[in-house]
């Protein structure tokens, strides 16, 4: 058993990252004598930096650097809850006609250890696994204008930080196309603004050259709507995208639709342009609709209740069938949502998954060396004569 009590949750790399980490630790041990120690997530923490107080940035170090959160939200039960078995429903009746898979990765992030040389063999054991599915996704958290020099997550991070990838570490990302490829990619996270407007639209050039779609941006007013519906072997599917902070940037008033943005770890968000897409995919003949959450909060083994009821709420009113979550970093639990959809009554079962955790990246912090790959049976058939699909 791991004593958490004295349990160091990171490990750096170089010499200069386990000194200045040292430090850092030390800090956190000093104020620790005196001040704030946490043993549950901070009630309410929303982790937007553009609207965080002092102190949720000493408890984000806090838990980064110094402790590790390791319990669910005080007195809430969701420990609990995540420890009841999964429990998928297929509905009476059904007689499935097709199955496809599909494949859903974390965050894919600019790291300087994450390179041709020391990845050669990085996808020797599950990328024949991952990529061999009908439709492979993931969360590409970084831009990637190769006209400007790359920019990778600092070792230790103590700032603010503006990624940019390259052709290479997107090679490295695709397992140097040995396996396939993504067939689409969520582009709205807290990253996405890294390089301002400019860098997020050469982004969406670089997947439109590569024949990727993507999810969760727009070059123009026209595109905003237009998100895509990735048909296999007769089943539709819809990926929406959208992201709870855009780090210390803002859209451009002028370009309101060029990233989607709710403030989704805030109680109570405007989640209507979420309701207005997952409505139209329907109207467009999607059998499923996914959406790529970008929320709750990091380095944290569970979502608090707050992110799981937005997320359930997501699901009620859009009518989502499937949550792929990002941004913890680590990976979280997994779960089955049974409700009535408010949109056609009938009663409905949705997968979430909270946080995807990293994929492909290197933090020091040591949960999140542990990605979740999921590998999805989506199938495709009827119920009394009408055409219905589930997961």
């Amino acid at each position: 058993m791991i004593d958490y009590n004295t349990y160091n949750p990171v490990r750096a790399i170089s010499l200069k990252g386990k000194l200045l980490t040292r430090l850092v630790r030390f800090g956190f041990r000093v104020r620790s004598i005196f001040g704030k120690k946490y043993v549950y997530p901070l009630k309410g923490h929303h982790e937007d930096p553009l609207k965080m107080s002092t102190n949720e940035r000493l408890y984000l170090g806090y838990k980064y650097y110094y402790k590790a959160i390791v319990e669910a939200e005080e007195n809430s039960g969701i420990a609990r809850k995540f420890k009841l078995p999964l429990q998928p429903k297929i509905p009476d009746g059904f007689i499935p006609e097709t199955t496809i898979t599909m494949s859903a990765g974390g965050d894919l992030m600019p790291y300087t250890c994450i390179n041709k040389e020391t990845c050669s063999h990085l996808w020797d054991e599950v990328g024949e696994f991952f990529f061999s599915s009908d439709i492979v996704f993931a969360n590409l958290e970084t831009p990637i204008n190769t006209t400007q020099k790359p920019s990778a997550v600092p070792e230790v991070m103590l700032s603010n930080m503006y990624f940019n990838g390259s052709s290479e570490l997107f090679d490295v990302f695709s397992a140097f196309g040995k396996y396939g490829g993504y067939d689409i990619l969520s582009v709205a996270n807290n990253h996405s603004l890294d390089q301002q407007s400019d860098g997020l639209l050469a982004t969406l050039d670089f997947l439109s050259e590569k024949g990727i779609a993507y999810t969760g941006a727009a070059k123009t007013e026209e595109d905003y709507n237009h998100f895509p519906i990735l048909e296999r072997d007769g089943i539709k599917i819809a990926f929406l995208a959208w992201t709870f902070s855009l780090n210390m940037e803002t859209i451009p008033a002028e370009t309101p639709w060029l990233c989607n943005h709710i403030c989704l770890n805030e109680p109570n968000p405007d989640i209507s342009p979420i309701i207005q897409q997952a409505k139209l995919a329907r109207e467009r003949g999607a059998d499923l609709v996914a959406a790529s959450l970008h929320m709750g909060c990091a380095y944290q083994p569970f979502p608090d209740q707050q992110i799981i009821d937005t997320m359930q709420r997501i699901c009620r009113e859009a009518g989502i069938d499937l949550i792929l979550g990002g941004h913890p970093h680590n990976p979280q639990p997994l779960s089955f949502y049974d409700y009535q959809d408010q949109i056609t009554g009938e009663e409905k079962q949705s997968l979430i998954i909270y946080s995807l955790g990293d994929f492909v990246a290197y933090d020091i912090f040591k949960w999140c060396h542990a990605p979740l790959i999921a590998k999805l049976n989506i199938s495709k058939g009827t119920i009394n004569g009408k055409k219905q699909a589930c997961i």
